[in-house]
This record gives structure tokens, C-alpha cells and sequence, in this order.
């Protein structure tokens, strides 16, 4: 399990959280925890309600949509903020393909650190819009 200072560093390489402070990062790093899944088995399924954002932080992942897959994810690749932020269902199903570790943050965590720092949250908007951006 990765140290808190190892956490934070994660998050400092990450699209959604490199333009954070530090000491948004160590308030991130506290709201969150480390969860990991086997090879071959599902972390999040499309249709699903969303409790949470992850963030990898070892092995990889395939993410799929309506059977196909669309894309994969390695160390430092983020996803479920889409749901997360729109409290809607997930719009893919994500699947281990080696262990995986990673870096959770739920729903209520999230809503709570966005809604007590402003500029934390203006900094998430700023990452998502590059994301959208990038994807069109």
C-alpha cells in the first residue's frame, strides 16, 4: 500500500489533480483510499449507479462500452469522474487486465472537499474541460 506522500505524488501526475496545491492533494489523499482488484475482474460496469473516481496506481485496465472496447488504462489514468460528477449511471464498464491497484474517492468525500475549497473545485472543472477538449 502506497504511503501518503506517494499518493500525493500520483495525484500531482494526474490530469485532474496536477494543477492542485499540495495541500489540496494531502486533503484529497485523506478523503480517498486504496482498493484493488485481481486480473479479469470488473472495477466498475456500464448501466451501474457511480460511488466513486479512481485513479490507478498499478497494473492495467480495459475499458469497454456495450461489450466493445474503447480504450486502456495504465498507472496514473483516471476514471468514473463523468458518473461521479453528474450522479448519473456509468457510462462504461472498466475491467482489470493485470492486478490492480488503485485510488478511490467517493461521492460524498468528493461532493464534501469540492463544496469546502473553491479553488479545488474550479481546478477539477478546468482538467474536465481540457479532457472534453481533447476528446473532440
Amino acid at each position: 500500500m502506497p504511503t501518503a506522500k506517494e499518493l500525493e505524488a500520483v495525484l500531482a501526475r494526474t490530469p485532474l489533480f496536477g494543477q492542485t496545491s499540495k495541500k489540496q492533494r494531502a486533503k484529497i489523499v485523506q478523503a480517498g483510499r486504496t482498493l484493488s482488484w485481481k486480473s479479469g475482474k470488473v472495477v466498475v460496469e456500464q448501466g451501474s449507479r457511480a460511488a466513486a473516481f479512481y485513479v490507478i496506481l498499478d497494473g492495467t485496465a480495459e475499458v469497454s462500452r456495450g461489450g466493445a472496447p474503447i480504450n486502456r488504462l495504465r498507472e496514473g489514468d483516471f476514471f468514473g469522474e463523468v458518473a461521479l460528477l453528474s450522479g448519473g449511471d456509468r457510462t462504461a464498464t472498466v475491467t482489470a487486465t493485470s492486478d490492480i491497484e488503485v485510488f478511490a474517492l467517493g461521492r460524498p468525500a468528493f461532493r464534501s472537499l469540492v463544496q469546502s475549497d473553491s479553488d479545488l473545485a474550479l481546478e477539477i472543472l478546468k482538467a474536465l474541460a481540457d479532457r472534453v477538449d481533447n476528446n473532440f
